[in-house]
């Protein structure tokens, strides 16, 4: 029986994700994150700390952006 976090995406998402998603350059990806105004989960302290985007926010902000 498969393990339920692999057949489910995560809510959150990384921005080494992102980057590929967004297809753009690893230093970009905050920066195009501030300007859609989406939130960031921060773990850890310091440079070394992660930083993860929620998925469904995401989702609803490149809704948003289509033309």
């Amino acid at each position: 029986m498969p393990h339920p976090e692999q057949t489910q995406p995560s809510k959150y998402v990384a921005a080494k994700e992102l980057m590929i998603r967004w297809q753009c350059s690893r230093s970009q990806v905050p920066r195009i994150a501030t300007r859609l105004g989406l939130r960031r989960l921060l773990t850890g302290v310091g440079p070394n700390g992660m930083v993860r985007y929620l998925r469904e926010e995401i989702e609803t902000k490149e809704q948003t952006r289509l033309i």
